[in-house]
């Protein structure tokens, strides 16, 4: 199934097109998974979102989509940006439009926000994407367009995270974002959404196939909440799933 057929199937759209950047599903070692690229050319199209234009949380892909007709956009693209607490509210670094919205998170805790290394996905339309640490983040200086925090970090320099486990039974849906080595391609990735065999993954087996795609850093953005929409027409039904801060492309 194309990623365009998968998600007419999910959110019962007549008609769906692509949009501006290439969208694709991939089978690797069992699993499936659903990417949409960002190309060097397009990193100022990238946004990140969390509160709409009363201050207040958009919610969801409903209220993002509220946000950009009302600005005369639609959306082109989405994924949700990272774990979140009730508002709600990022629980870690969010900056929108090179404003500093939630600051660094540095604590302790449980859940794999906390899972560290955690990190930072972060763009800057001059020096590019990465993905770091969080507590390298705090020491770099660096001022991005958009940044997220997340945790745990997937893979870090090539290696992927101590804690994850080749045999672990823990086989969820997910999401996460790297940046390919060779060139600063962003890459978003989710695991099947319609196939539970097939979009039930590991941690372990995730990072490998970022690995696979040629990225050495990961973040890992959320879990079974987690969805992508690319070009939903104008009257199509958008998931209710709640989230914090979004990626987005608008059109």
């Amino acid at each position: 199934m194309t990623l365009s057929r998968w998600l007419l199937a999910a959110l019962g759209c007549a008609t769906m097109t692509s949009y501006l950047h290439s969208a694709e599903a991939v089978e690797h070692e069992g699993a499936k998974y659903h990417l949409f690229r960002v190309e060097k050319a397009d990193w100022g199209k990238l946004q990140l979102a969390w509160l709409g234009a009363d201050g207040k949380p958009l919610g969801d892909f409903n209220g993002l989509r509220r946000d950009l007709v009302a600005k005369g956009q639609q959306i082109a693209f989405a994924t949700n940006a990272g774990i979140f607490e009730r508002g709600p509210k990022p629980c870690g670094l969010t900056i929108c439009g090179g404003k500093e919205l939630v600051p660094l998170n540095l604590q302790s805790g449980e859940g794999n926000f906390y899972l560290k290394p955690n990190g930072i996905f972060f763009l800057d339309d001059d020096k590019g994407p990465g993905v770091m640490e969080a507590a390298e983040f705090a020491r770099s200086g660096l001022k991005p367009r958009l940044a997220t925090q997340s945790g745990p970090l997937m893979l870090r320099n090539g290696v992927i995270h101590p804690a994850f486990n080749l045999n672990s039974p823990n086989r969820r849906l997910r999401n996460a974002v790297g940046v390919r080595k060779k060139d600063q391609q962003i890459i978003f990735a989710m695991s099947d959404r319609d196939n539970s065999q097939l979009g039930s993954v590991t941690f372990h087996q995730f990072s490998g196939f970022f690995l696979h795609l040629g990225c050495d850093d990961v973040l890992y953005l959320d879990g079974d909440i987690s969805n992508m929409l690319i070009d939903p027409p104008a009257d199509c039904k958008l998931t209710p799933n709640t989230f914090a801060a979004m990626f987005f492309v608008a059109k």
